[in-house]
């Protein structure tokens, strides 16, 4: 057994090494790297050793942060690079040496990843909180309607509804995610439409209702229904909460009718001012 290593040992052992290693002395300098991480870098190898920091380019300074993650950018056809670095101080306050874990695999299946999710998002059409439709889904099945109005003239009322104390119901609850509410909002709405009939969150805190065979009068008169059930929902979450058991949301809204020659931006145009006017006549 050996009971000291000498420099030489010592240093085919760090050649020998499967992680990349830079000696950095007192002053900051880089004064040795073993053979790995010399090919990972290639020719930017010459621009780290034996130079002040302020000489080194400076996607290459990165290499002396202690304990980082550090991203080399490929140059030409090669690959970018993705290295842990751990620090190790030296003995004496003579330096330290960032031992460097080639990541780059890893870091490659986490950008993969986070690109299907993103293409995965493209095909949801079910909003995570409620359960509802989201709007992705909610245009397809208003396009599929309009559509539909123009080919056979049959009526066709929209009614779009925003919650209007939806962040202080959340200020109460102190959940910043409620989806027990939209849960709540889904079964009621569900017991007040038809089977034919199109529910869903529109936006945060938007709820649209597509209404296939439905004249405006009578659209009307479920939005009140609707409204008058939404601001008398039991919200049992809130009867714990000192001071809010009488707590109510507020809603407004707008519906209007298909017209001849609306697609689904003119209808929806149309719906959003019939609101905003409804909302100035309650001020």
């Amino acid at each position: 057994m050996f009971t000291q290593l000498s420099q030489q040992q010592l240093q085919a052992m760090m050649q020998a090494s499967p992680q990349a290693m830079l000696l950095v002395d007192e002053a900051g300098h880089a004064r040795w790297m073993n053979d790995l991480l010399a090919e990972i870098l290639g020719e930017q190898a010459a621009q780290v050793l034996n130079r002040e920091l302020d000489e080194i380019p400076e996607p290459l300074q990165s290499l002396f942060i202690e304990n980082s993650t550090i991203h080399l950018a490929g140059e030409g056809y090669e690959e970018d690079r993705w290295l842990l670095a751990t620090t190790q101080p030296l003995a004496d306050k003579a330096g330290f040496m960032q031992v460097f874990t080639d990541i780059s695999a890893i870091q490659q299946l986490m950008l993969e990843r986070d690109q299907l999710a993103t293409e995965l998002e493209e095909y949801i059409l079910v909003d995570r909180q409620s359960g509802m439709p989201n709007r992705r889904a909610l245009y397809q099945s208003l396009e599929s309607q309009v559509s539909r109005s123009r080919r056979y003239h049959n009526p066709l009322s929209v009614i779009l509804m925003r919650l209007n104390n939806l962040d202080d119901y959340i200020s109460a609850t102190q959940n910043k995610n409620p989806a027990s509410l939209f849960i709540s909002l889904r079964y009621m709405l569900n017991d007040q439409l038809r089977w034919a009939d199109i529910i869903g969150r529109l936006d945060e805190n938007e709820l649209l209702m597509v209404l296939p065979e439905t004249h405006a009068d009578d659209a009307l008169t479920l939005a009140q229904k609707v409204s008058q059930r939404i601001e008398t929902l039991d919200l049992p979450e809130l009867e714990t909460s000192s001071g809010l058991e009488n707590f109510q949301l507020s809603t407004h809204f707008g519906v209007e009718e298909w017209r001849k020659g609306d697609d689904v931006g003119l209808l929806m145009t149309r719906i959003r001012t019939k609101m905003e006017q409804e909302l100035l006549s309650q001020v």
